[in-house]
């Protein structure tokens, strides 16, 4: 499995042009839906300071300018300069009259002041931080008091016959329809993996607690295969 920065960064430039078209394919055009509803749990208003973390191709970033208005930057934030590239290429496509920048930088070490934002958001891209606790913090450390942190992530069902039928298809069907896609067989070998040994919905959570949020828990999206995860700030 690949698990070192150098790994993940090239994963990710390799598949950024068609991340979001296989994302739909991959996910039988589900992942909208999850992404809409990860956007109403937030509970954005007109003027709300949104950063998106792991912020890919900008996604969220679009659902989030149309809720806080035309008025207010969202902020997105990636590691990965080719997926910024195209996630301002298909944000000047979609929102091109909202407010949004997007910058390169690290979820470990985020470049802004405490006390910065009211809503945090993190999409598909937790499992993919190698430290999670330190994430976390720094998170909660940018986060207004009372401010919320929304994450949507990929996990494991635990209905025993989703489980396997869940199995077989991160084994067989993800990897060949990504490299059919990509022509990186490593890409959506490494993204299995990610998903196979992600932690469980409930110690997320605790994860969440011991960082220090409040009136955290879950919500499980399609029969378990992805969740979303929140808590405010005291």
């Amino acid at each position: 499995m690949m698990n070192n920065t150098i790994d993940v960064q090239n994963i990710f430039s390799s598949i950024a042009e068609n991340y979001d078209k296989l994302n739909s394919i991959l996910t039988f055009n589900i992942d909208k839906v999850w992404r809409k509803k990860a956007i109403r749990v937030c509970d954005l208003k007109v003027d709300s300071k949104v950063l998106d973390l792991c912020c890919g191709t900008g996604q969220m970033i679009n659902y989030a300018c149309r809720k806080v208005g035309k008025n207010t930057e969202v902020i997105g934030l990636d590691f990965n300069q080719e997926m910024i590239d195209v996630g301002y290429k298909r944000l000047n496509q979609n929102i091109k009259a909202y407010n949004f920048r997007l910058i390169k930088g690290n979820v470990l070490e985020l470049p802004f002041e405490d006390n910065s934002f009211h809503c945090v958001t993190i999409a598909f891209g937790l499992r993919n931080v190698k430290d999670k606790n330190r994430a976390l913090s720094e998170m909660y450390r940018v986060l207004k008091p009372g401010g919320k942190l929304v994450c949507l992530e990929l996990s494991n069902p635990e209905l025993p016959i989703l489980k396997e039928l869940h199995s077989v298809y991160l084994t067989f069907v993800l990897p060949t329809i990504g490299y059919i896609g990509t022509k990186n067989k490593g890409a959506y070998a490494y993204l299995k993996d990610s998903i196979k040994n992600f932690m469980p919905k409930k110690k997320l959570k605790l994860l969440f607690d011991d960082t220090g949020f409040i009136r955290t828990g879950y919500i499980s999206l399609t029969s378990g295969i992805a969740s979303i995860h929140y808590g405010v700030k005291k």
